[in-house]
């Protein structure tokens, strides 16, 4: 029987580097077939994703992902805790994933124990053993931000190597993966952990998540500025800093062919100042999109929250501020003050920003803000059955998506919003916040509705 990889990605865009990770997850797991749980419109750091989710999807399935699900809002724009809790369960919750894979910079320096190193982290993340919760508590205290205060208190607990482990961006999410399958398989075992979510209910739900082998893949730096001429490896955010000055011959140079193919044709098809023959055939082609009017058809920035942002503060009382999903300890009072300040999205980060709360917290603050996202709608679509909208896929994707629907997975995977409404009930919280972050980024890049589709379909590749 043919063996399913899972991956939790963003993709944004699909470069050299996730192609790397892609080959050799595939080699070490042995997998014929592989699904990826990405985020959708707006991502894990509290942005917009520069490009739309349909074209990172097929970007992804293009380069050898077979099966593309949506990871949703309420998941996917959050802290590292709940985007990993979202995908791990989205994944295990499918019944058909074999493996997890996952990039570690841990993997790097020690392939052998990786993930024996990671998961002692993580067990202890898990259950918090009363010491390791105090001090985590008497570090918030003296005045650090949370992930200062648990790096601190895992040094106390473990030592420097250990600690190291949360302080890299990889390695973070590695441990927040392992910690949420230690959660389920508690849950699943019926150990009598109690847990801050609904159960996992796997007896019909095909393959345990005990039973999902994980494989720690190595993660490089990129050089300077997140660039690697030698290597022809970059980063995701350094690609994307290329992409917003128009140096997109440059971008497309850390980017396998497939994925610079599928973001040529978005930017012909949307732009119609780009000469399909130029952009085709110039191996520097660089664009002014300061000159057109059409570059948001194809990328966000973060600036563009800035106005729907700061109209949301205009016209919420003090009360519905205090009340937004990541709004904490008067964080609201000083974004309020900040924003009557601030003339850029950059200056109002610089503003808002303390040393408790990172700049990515409070990227997200203004992410739920500008939805007017409250504390009582995230509780309840947290609450509800999981569910993962079709982005993309092949052949063998299509072949995963039979074998889900064979089985009665914890995840609904769906293609049709408006076919499988009954189906999709029980996650009515959940559709309903993901049609809105919909709605504000096509709003962000087009200034209007006009275009939106309420319910497109996948993509077949």
């Amino acid at each position: 029987m043919a063996k399913t990889l899972g991956i939790i990605a963003e993709y944004d865009p699909f470069h050299k580097g996730h192609a790397y990770c892609l080959e050799e997850a595939k080699r070490v797991s042995g997998a014929d077939r592989t699904v990826c749980v990405m985020s959708g419109p707006f991502v894990q750091r509290g942005e917009p994703a520069l490009l739309d989710k349909y074209v990172r999807a097929e970007a992804a399935v293009r380069n050898g992902i077979d099966l593309v699900l949506e990871l949703p809002f309420v998941y996917a724009a959050t802290g590292a805790e709940n985007f990993a809790h979202g995908g791990v369960r989205v994944l295990a919750g499918l019944g058909v994933c074999d493996a997890l894979a996952f990039g570690s910079e841990r993997a790097a320096e020690s392939p052998e124990t990786a993930v024996a190193d990671l998961r002692e982290v993580a067990q202890t993340l898990a259950f918090e053993p009363k010491s390791f919760s105090e001090a985590t508590q008497r570090f918030m205290k003296e005045g650090m931000s949370y992930p200062a205060a648990r790096q601190a208190a895992l040094l106390q607990e473990f030592g420097e190597e250990r600690a190291q482990l949360v302080q890299r961006p990889n390695d973070i999410l590695a441990i927040e993966y392992l910690r949420q399958l230690i959660l389920l398989e508690a849950e699943h075992t019926s150990r009598g952990i109690a847990c801050f979510r609904p159960a996992y209910m796997a007896a019909e739900a095909g393959k345990r998540p005990e039973d999902i082998a994980l494989y720690a893949i190595p993660r490089y730096g990129s050089g300077p500025n997140g660039l690697d001429e030698k290597s022809g490896f970059a980063g995701a955010s350094a690609i994307r800093a290329l992409l917003r000055v128009g140096r997109f011959g440059r971008a497309m140079a850390f980017t396998p062919d497939k994925t610079a193919d599928v973001i040529k044709d978005a930017f012909i098809e949307a732009i119609p100042e780009v000469s399909a023959w130029d952009i085709k055939s110039i191996p520097t082609y660089e664009f002014n999109f300061n000159a057109s009017r059409h570059r948001g058809a194809v990328m966000v920035y973060p600036d563009d929250l800035f106005d729907a942002l700061r109209y949301a503060l205009l016209t919420m009382d003090i009360e519905e501020a205090a009340n937004v999903y990541s709004a904490a300890e008067g964080l609201e009072n000083r974004l309020i003050e900040a924003a009557g300040r601030a003339g850029t999205f950059a200056e109002l980060v610089q503003l808002v920003k303390t040393k408790r709360y990172t700049e990515t917290r409070i990227r997200r603050l203004f992410l739920h803000t500008a939805m007017r996202l409250s504390k009582q709608e995230m509780d309840v679509a947290l609450a509800e059955r999981l569910c993962a909208r079709v982005l993309a896929f092949n052949d063998a994707g299509a072949e995963i998506l039979r074998e889900v629907h064979a089985l009665t997975p914890e995840t609904y995977v769906f293609q049709n919003l408006r076919q499988e409404q009954d189906e999709l009930e029980r996650s009515r919280g959940t559709i309903s916040l993901g049609i809105r972050a919909d709605k504000l980024y096509h709003m962000l890049g087009r200034r209007a509705l006009t275009g939106f589709r309420y319910s497109p379909e996948p993509i077949k590749i």
